[in-house]
């Protein structure tokens, strides 16, 4: 069966977000590693702004903050919490006076073949191989140990009906792709 990567699109094109206090990050209050996650306080984001530009670009209603985590807008939080919260939690933050959500999974599947998969010179996992009879049947959403800290997956099932939900929605910023890193683009030949 195949397995997606669920990620926030490109931030080329849609502004990421930061925490306003850098003791948060420092805290571990932000590591999505498939476990619970558990805050005493609301954190508060920010829009990030590059320090070349003067103002940020466009907001989408799924973003980044932390690796293998989702940021929802409430738009997408609406649409998407029935179906998510299957599979993780949804934690409030707060962004200049509005509400964003930080999506958590907690659903924890053995399903990389480290065998097949490739590596890095450093030894980490560049483009994952999964062993097709862990990888879950009914539709999931779930991480991986081996990536958990910076990866989230779907499976095709759960890909077609998060898919369907976007686009009745009209919720921007969300994509699916093949895990590891996009192909090579060829060299141009003189």
């Amino acid at each position: 069966m195949a397995v997606w990567e669920f990620r926030p699109a490109n931030v080329d094109d849609y502004a990421p977000f930061v925490s306003t206090n850098y003791r948060d990050l420092d805290s571990g209050m932000f590591d999505a590693e498939g476990l619970p996650l558990t805050w005493k306080k609301k954190p508060k984001i920010e829009v990030f702004v590059e320090p070349s530009k003067k103002k940020p670009k466009p907001v989408a209603d799924v973003s980044v903050l932390a690796p293998g985590a989702l940021v929802l807008s409430d738009v997408a939080k609406t649409a998407l919490a029935p179906f998510l919260l299957r599979f993780g939690q949804l934690l409030e933050m707060e962004c200049q006076g509005e509400a964003r959500w930080f999506y958590n999974v907690t659903n924890l599947v053995s399903c990389i073949d480290e065998s097949r998969s490739t590596r890095r010179p450093s030894g980490d996992i560049s483009k994952e191989e999964f062993f097709e009879d862990k990888v879950p049947v009914m539709e999931s959403v779930f991480k991986d140990p081996i990536t958990a800290v910076g990866k989230l997956y779907v499976n095709e099932p759960a890909r077609v009906a998060l898919e369907k939900i976007i686009a009745d929605t009209g919720i921007v910023g969300a994509e699916f792709a093949e895990p590891g890193p996009p192909p090579k683009k060829p060299r141009p030949r003189a």
